[in-house]
């Protein structure tokens, strides 16, 4: 069904969408980024300048959090606006759910032009691009994928595409750090070491950490626990090179983002497209010894995410919190259209959160955990094992290195966010147990 004036929801389009013909959409996702890794974000070891201009010409949010902080799972929240455990994606490879709407399904049913280039890592359809044209991409692209990328993206949008549409650009790097790990098991000297980041000020991990969180740091569980193994036996100035040659892998991917935001406005179509940007999860950045994703630590966890377009406030960083989850119905009430029931996220300029929530799994299911942070506290809560709690008050340790859970004087918060997580798993009937 073509989009007209009369498809759109009167009421429930924003404003500036009310009798007019709804905006394109640019969906840019990078993949592994952390949420400071960013020179707008007052980050001085790098230098993004199109990621910045985004933010320049939107808003940034600077509390945004991933669903669940490893590719699959995450990308399905990302695609459906759903919880992983509601998609069905709860480790990497595995399909959402069949009959779950993507945006794909949900935007070219409303007689949007889809197209999708680059990493999907969702296996549905032609790769996992239910509802999407390939550009270019899939599972059969290597690791130097970004710049095809880049350049097929751009051609794309030189081609004076049909409006409206909706594109996504999806990313590998800063990806390409998991193999620089692996490659950089040994010391040496690093004869550049005063020009390179400092040493994480979390550096050290906790020795009452969670079971299952020391679990995944053995060497040899899996190419993810590998990597967390190796960096186990770091000095700080292997940290730092670590950190100085993440942020050039960070540059390298912001160059080609660039480049499809610099087609974008040369095909004149920049004013009427909400350009969206994030990073499917963090990176582990050596906050307590921990490198790559798969950790509910604020480096993994937390994401960067920026909107600009037609309407959207400029120049504006707001802190409220949000999730991934959120992009769904975001883009489908700019355009106008209804939000499937089965969006689990709220509208990010509209309405506002008091908590989100992340899931994670080590390996299978009596290893599950799942985080919820308020705007003061994160509360982590796992299967089994030793010390299963976690409690930070990230108002006063925002490096997450002081454990409240087991401390008598947190004894109310703690079964505050006990409760909370409870309640959220009986409304999205989650299987986790209380």
């Amino acid at each position: 069904m073509p989009i007209t004036r009369r498809s759109l929801l009167g009421a429930a389009a924003p404003a500036f969408l009310r009798g007019a013909q709804p905006p394109n959409f640019l969906l840019l996702i990078t993949d592994q980024q952390t949420h400071f890794a960013l020179s707008c974000a007052g980050n001085r070891w790098l230098n993004t300048p199109a990621m910045d201009a985004i933010a320049a010409r939107g808003t940034r949010f600077a509390s945004a959090y991933c669903p669940y902080p490893v590719c699959s799972p995450s990308r399905s929240s990302i695609f459906s606006g759903a919880m992983p455990h509601v998609t069905g994606v709860m480790v990497n490879g595995r399909p959402i759910r069949a009959g779950l709407p993507t945006l794909g399904e949900v935007f070219s049913r409303a007689g949007y032009q889809t197209a999708y280039g680059g990493k999907w890592h969702l296996p549905r359809s032609f790769d996992g691009m239910t509802g999407f044209t390939k550009i270019i991409g899939g599972s059969a692209m290597g690791a130097d994928m970004d710049a095809p990328l880049a350049t097929a993206t751009a051609r794309w949008l030189e081609g004076r595409p049909k409006e409206p549409f909706f594109l996504v650009a999806s990313f590998m790097n800063p990806h390409d750090v998991c193999e620089w790990i692996r490659q950089h098991k040994g010391t040496r000297e690093h004869p550049k070491l005063a020009g390179y980041p400092p040493a994480p000020a979390n550096l050290e991990n906790d020795p009452q950490e969670p079971e299952c969180i020391q679990y995944h740091r053995q060497q040899g569980y899996d190419r993810m626990s590998e990597a967390v193994g190796i960096a186990a036996q770091w000095r700080a100035q292997e940290f730092r090179q670590y950190l100085h040659d993440y942020y050039r892998l960070v540059e390298q991917v912001d160059r080609d983002v660039g480049r499809v935001l610099d087609a974008l406005s040369a095909a004149g179509l920049a004013e009427k497209t909400v350009v969206a940007f994030c990073s499917d999860h963090g990176e582990g950045m050596g906050g307590h010894r921990w490198v790559q994703k798969a950790s509910l630590y604020e480096e993994s966890a937390r994401v960067p995410l920026i909107l600009a377009g037609p309407g959207i406030p400029a120049r504006k960083v707001n802190s409220k919190l949000v999730s991934l989850e959120d992009l769904m119905p975001t883009f489908c009430r700019m355009a106008g259209l209804r939000v499937p029931e089965s969006s689990m996220g709220t509208g990010l300029f509209k309405e506002s959160r008091t908590q989100v929530v992340s899931e994670l799994r080590y390996g299978d299911e009596t290893r599950e955990g799942r985080m919820l942070r308020t705007a003061r506290y994160k509360y982590i809560r796992f299967r089994s094992g030793r010390n299963p709690e976690q409690l930070f008050d990230l108002s006063k340790d925002p490096g997450e290195t002081r454990n409240l859970a087991a401390r008598s004087e947190s004894r109310e918060p703690l079964q505050r966010h006990r409760t909370l997580l409870d309640q959220w798993m009986k409304q999205t009937r989650d299987h986790f147990p209380g």
